[in-house]
């Protein structure tokens, strides 16, 4: 009995050495790692173009913050000091910037620029030339006697100008000069038709099987690593004549490339052509079977269809009316039916054409003609133009000086011989000749007829309309006296 009691005791003290140990202090440690990040790199494709013209240069003579670009050089043309837009600092080109902005062109005119590229990770890069249009513009007596046909205004491909534009494009060390050993990436000398007119001029620049600046070693653009190409133009017959590798000095003195536009005749004369350049890039890493080609495609494509509905006398064609697609920055001429390559985004149609005609949109276009192009796109928008009736308002006027009493409901009004009421507008065929009369009423002469220019003198009177002309004609009645 007495042991029990000891252990008791024993197990007791036990349980409170347990207790007071629970407060105490055991060896410890603590490790964190805060802020785990996953964040995503990027592809950011940057574009700069050093622009040559006739040898002159497009340079900024103001500051970085605030650039002024000027022609400068010793050629007469362009006119030294005078503005540019050819040549611009790293950018993205979807500002609206340009490679070719030049209205005054002549045979014998020429230009070189190059373009750096810049990416911020390793990237599989791709060029694409588009020639969006090539239209004759006008027609100036000079030119039609080359002969050439007259301008047809819905007609963007009736031009010679692209034809006589010769191109050529190469891998460029950064000196603007085509030297030996420079890898040529337009298959030579070609004219701006042929080389962007049926399809588009593409071309990998870096992908897995090709690399412009190092051809048998094909690989991606190196991050923060920058590469040049070039391109040369001229207004007639271009040349190569490339200098010694590694002796580029100045293209404003030689270029590698001659010009000669001595044979060209006044067939282009007011000619004008535009041209889309793009270039894409896509990640390499993780990216082993890119290739520039196939699906890959950085071009959308839109056909405008224009159709005109004459059913109320209208006798205008779709000849009649130009055709445009707009997407903020670029207004981009095009021709009915015929399918234009643009770079994607969104896109209003329009037009400009003859009045008397009340548009709608159908097809892939909005009812305002909006449209929306994703790359790869091959989209149609159709406006139809129905012609709108012409218009005639007659009201009629009672003079009763003579003691008449006659208002004027009691007169019939006629259009063409059928009763109309007065002070309503009546639609007409347009185009067409239309009789306006009344009938007689005892008692009362006809005095005049007034109002808009095309209003008829006497009653029995012809009117002709355009498509939504509208006319109001008042006739005057004067009661007779005794």
């Amino acid at each position: 009995m007495h042991r029990m009691y000891a252990s008791l005791a024993v197990i007791i003290a036990s349980i409170s050495l347990i207790a007071i140990g629970s407060t105490g202090a055991f060896f410890s440690d603590s490790e964190t790692s805060s802020g785990n990040t996953f964040a995503a790199g990027a592809i950011d494709l940057k574009v700069d173009n050093e622009s040559y013209y006739n040898l002159k240069k497009c340079t900024n003579v103001g500051t970085s913050e605030e650039p002024v670009w000027k022609w400068q050089g010793s050629a007469a043309y362009p006119v030294p000091g005078t503005s540019c837009d050819t040549s611009f600092p790293l950018s993205d080109l979807d500002k609206g910037l340009l490679f070719f902005n030049f209205n005054d062109m002549k045979p014998d005119d020429e230009g070189e620029d190059t373009i750096s590229l810049h990416v911020q990770n390793d990237a599989w890069v791709c060029m694409d030339l588009s020639l969006t249009s090539n239209d004759d513009n006008s027609s100036t007596e000079p030119e039609l006697v080359t002969p050439d046909a007259p301008e047809d205004i819905n007609n963007t491909w009736d031009g010679e100008l692209a034809q006589n534009i010769q191109m050529f494009w190469w891998a460029d060390d950064g000196d603007n000069v085509y030297e030996v050993g420079e890898n040529p990436i337009s298959n030579g000398v070609q004219t701006l038709y042929n080389l962007a007119t049926s399809t588009p001029f593409s071309v990998a620049l870096a992908d897995p099987t090709h690399n412009v600046w190092t051809p048998q070693t094909p690989g991606p653009i190196p991050a923060n690593k920058t590469v040049y190409i070039a391109k040369g133009w001229c207004f007639g017959n271009l040349s190569l004549n490339p200098v010694a590798a590694g002796q580029g000095v100045n293209p404003s003195v030689n270029s590698g490339l001659l010009c000669d536009g001595a044979a060209l005749n006044n067939l282009t004369q007011t000619d004008k052509a535009t041209v889309d350049v793009a270039f894409r890039a896509v990640q390499a890493r993780n990216n082993p079977n890119f290739s520039c080609g196939g699906t890959n495609t950085r071009t959308a494509k839109i056909t405008v269809i224009k159709q005109v509905v004459n059913d109320n006398g209208g006798n205008n064609v779709v000849a009649d009316y130009q055709l445009f697609v707009d997407n903020g920055v670029v207004i981009t001429p095009v021709t009915s039916g015929v399918t234009t390559t643009v770079v994607p985004g969104a896109y209003s149609v329009t037009e400009t054409g003859v009045a008397g005609y009340v548009a709608s949109f159908s097809g892939d276009c909005d009812s305002e003609g909006g449209i929306t192009l994703a790359a790869g796109d091959n989209k149609t928008c159709t406006i139809t133009n129905n012609d709108l009736p012409g218009n005639i308002t007659l009201i009629k006027n009672v003079i009763n000086d003579n003691g008449g009493t006659k208002t004027a409901n009691q007169f019939k009004l006629r259009i063409d011989g059928v009763l109309v009421p007065q002070n309503t507008s009546q639609g007409v065929t347009a185009n067409f000749p239309h009789i306006i009369n009344e009938d007689a009423v005892v008692g009362y002469s006809f005095a005049s007829i007034m109002g808009s220019a095309k209003c008829p003198a006497v009653l029995g009177g012809v009117v002709t309309l355009d498509e939504g002309e509208s006319i109001t004609c008042t006739i005057t009645n004067d009661d007779i006296g005794s």
